[in-house]
């Protein structure tokens, strides 16, 4: 499939009318001022995520280059690629891995609809205070999207993965592949989409005594987002996005699984002679972002139930509540704060583990913004968890403690 993108790149490139090329991509690097505390982070034992504010432990970048070419008879082309590179604060920054690798063709059939192939990052909606990507299919395989049918807009994708097990032996790969179906219909406020997906795992016999049995499953989600709500009530831009979700089997995470990256998945069926066949998830999830020329605000809430009880001896639920206010001092700084709060349930158990994480920011921006990037950010985080959680929060640098803190400098961009 690289080659087949590398073809395609360099054959449109000869027969362009126009051509252009670009980068995008994001970065951040964190640090404490604190001896020790380098990489403290705060999470409660079984959550998705936490709260991101003053509160990462690692230094992420991506770079990503595009290619835009488009030929005379109005047909465009947009090639990218986009390595990611990563490392634990204050330690070597490595390639991790290549996110993005993929060419997409538009205005094949009218202005709307694209066809694609690579391995992309797909259709993603995340939760920026917590860095919480809750519907994600991204990976490697083929699509097309936005094929308008009027009333609603259809998109298709097929991503598939053979993956290779560190714990298997005989070099043999496992197909793991998925159908994804988006329909997207407009409405006065925003947009609906309705999510429909189907997985299936190959089965795979390593050894006699390594056996990966085949598992089908399906998840569907109704995600709406209202631009015109927050504008309506309180005279502030920005959007309001709702979800729910449910996934079994094959797609037992519910929007947030693709084939891709999911060779420890295969690790546990193998070391654990565990199946996902029976595992499900359902999802509830509601994030906000709106902002004036003094104040912006963004919020988090979700509850999910998950049963992975016959795969990883897990069965729990989990809730969330963030909030993030800001407040523009001027037009290159602000004030931030961010509240979290986590509570997990594990019914396996019989044990629940809660924690509240706080940060207080100062910024420094090129402009007034939410989404205004770079930031410069001097930080300070404040965490306590309950004695159920003693020895699983931070590093052992909290090992006997039931709360800590940090503080930092941590440097933030996007473009």
């Amino acid at each position: 499939m690289k080659v087949s993108i590398f073809l395609l790149t360099l054959l449109s490139s000869l027969f362009a009318f126009e051509n252009s090329m670009g980068t995008t991509g994001y970065g951040r690097v964190q640090t404490s001022l604190e001896d020790g505390k380098e990489n403290v982070c705060f999470k409660a034992p079984g959550a998705s995520t936490k709260y991101r504010l003053g509160n990462e432990c690692e230094t992420w970048l991506e770079l990503a280059v595009f290619q835009d070419v488009k030929l005379e008879n109005g047909i465009t082309i947009h090639n990218q690629v986009r390595p990611i590179f990563y490392g634990v604060n204050e330690e070597n920054v490595d390639l991790l891995r290549w996110g993005e690798i993929y060419s997409e063709i538009s205005n094949i059939f009218d202005n709307s609809a694209s066809l694609w192939v690579g391995r992309r990052y797909y259709k993603r909606f995340d939760s920026f205070i917590s860095d919480y990507f809750f519907f994600d299919m991204s990976g490697t395989g083929a699509g097309v999207n936005n094929i308008d049918l009027g009333a609603v807009k259809l998109s298709y994708s097929y991503m598939f993965e053979n993956l290779d097990p560190k714990t298997a032996d005989g070099g043999d790969k496992v197909l793991y592949q998925s159908h994804d179906v988006r329909i997207d219909k407009e409405l006065s406020h925003g947009l609906l989409t309705l999510f429909l997906n189907y997985m299936q795992l190959g089965d795979k016999s390593f050894t006699p005594t390594q056996n990966v049995a085949s598992v089908d499953g399906y998840a569907a989600g109704l995600i709406y987002t209202d631009k015109k709500i927050t504008q309506e009530l309180f005279d502030m831009k920005g959007e309001n996005i709702s979800g729910i979700f449910y996934g079994e089997g094959a797609a037992k995470n519910a929007g947030t699984n693709s084939p891709y990256l999911q060779e420890a998945l295969i690790d546990t069926i193998l070391t654990n002679n565990s199946t996902i066949e029976n595992s499900k998830t359902i999802r509830l999830i509601n994030y906000n972002a709106f902002e004036n020329d003094s104040f912006g605000i963004m919020s988090n809430i979700v509850y999910e139930q998950r049963d992975d009880a016959e795969f990883s001896n897990t069965k729990q639920n989990w809730f969330s509540v963030g909030v993030r206010p800001y407040w523009f001092v001027s037009q290159y700084v602000r004030f931030v704060l961010e509240a979290g709060y986590d509570n997990v349930d594990d019914i396996t158990n019989d044990k629940t583990y809660a924690l509240t994480k706080a940060s207080t920011a100062l910024e420094f921006a090129m402009a007034k913004g939410l989404s205004q990037r770079p930031v410069l950010r001097l930080f300070y985080t404040n965490a306590s968890w309950s004695e159920s959680a003693k020895g699983l929060v931070g590093t052992g640098f909290y090992a006997d403690k039931t709360s800590g803190d940090n503080f930092g400098v941590q440097l933030e961009y996007w473009w």
